[in-house]
């Protein structure tokens, strides 16, 4: 996962699994567990790409450090 478009689509994913494991949670337990634990991972991985990118540019002086105005 390396552009938004990737991001964007770990995320599509990540909500596909949430939806599964909210249908599946009143008969699944276990199959529920599963999906969010897959989510989860998926958020994880998201999150730490977005900050990633977000570290690169301000790195870069593309962007602005927190208080310091837009």
């Amino acid at each position: 996962m390396s552009d938004p478009l990737d991001v964007h689509r770990n995320l599509d994913h990540c909500m596909q699994h949430i939806q599964g494991a909210r249908e599946a949670m009143a008969h699944d337990m276990l199959d529920a567990a599963m999906r969010l634990g897959a989510a989860q991972m998926m958020l994880a991985s998201a999150s730490y790409v977005v900050r990633k990118h977000a570290a690169a540019q301000v790195q870069r002086g593309n962007g602005t450090g927190p208080g310091e105005g837009g």
